[in-house]
């Protein structure tokens, strides 16, 4: 074999290793997608309803591409509606429409296993990045003390037996500046 074939060989690979990657990133259709809605009505006068103006009014989708029943429906299938915490998840979604429990929920999960690793790690750069000034001061401290006594952390991240949202709250806006 060749370096040519190699380097073919590498790049058949590389092609069909992001052919799955993607594949799995954006799906595939399973038949249980839901239909396509029609933002402008109806043209076809048949179909209209009896009130004289339903045929002159078009309802604009919403700027985040959602109506009301589809935003809070994540929020729904992750806690029963009219709970306490289905409430305050839809009072967040308010503030932010792209919330969706349980992206937060698998994001809040990563972060987690970084924070624990980086912390083991003594990688405070990451840690700087990933918490606010108060708690990286908290993790700061700590890492220097288990530097000052020579102590060395070896750790391998398991992973998280039970997590839940237990509640939620909405208190405006934080600016991305802040951290």
């Amino acid at each position: 074999m060749g370096a040519n074939d190699f380097v073919t060989i590498f790049f058949l690979v590389a092609a069909v290793l992001i052919f799955f990657q993607l594949r799995s990133v954006l799906g595939r259709r399973t038949g249980n997608e839901k239909p396509p809605r029609d933002l402008y009505g109806s043209a076809d006068p048949a179909n209209s309803q009896t009130a004289p103006d339903v045929g002159k009014v078009v309802t604009l989708p919403r700027r985040d591409g959602t109506d009301e029943e589809d935003r809070f429906a994540a929020i729904d299938a992750f806690t029963p509606a009219g709970a306490p915490l289905n409430d305050s998840l839809r009072e967040v979604n308010k503030a932010d429409p792209s919330f969706n429990p349980k992206e937060f929920f698998n994001g809040a999960r990563m972060a987690y296993e970084m924070i624990v690793m980086a912390f083991a790690d003594g990688a405070r750069k990451l840690l700087k990045n990933l918490l606010s000034r108060e708690v990286y001061e908290g993790f700061d401290a700590a890492i220097s003390e288990r530097e000052s006594k020579g102590e060395v952390v070896r750790s391998s991240f398991v992973g998280i037996e039970k997590a839940d949202i237990v509640s939620a709250i909405s208190s405006g806006r934080v600016p991305s500046e802040s951290r």
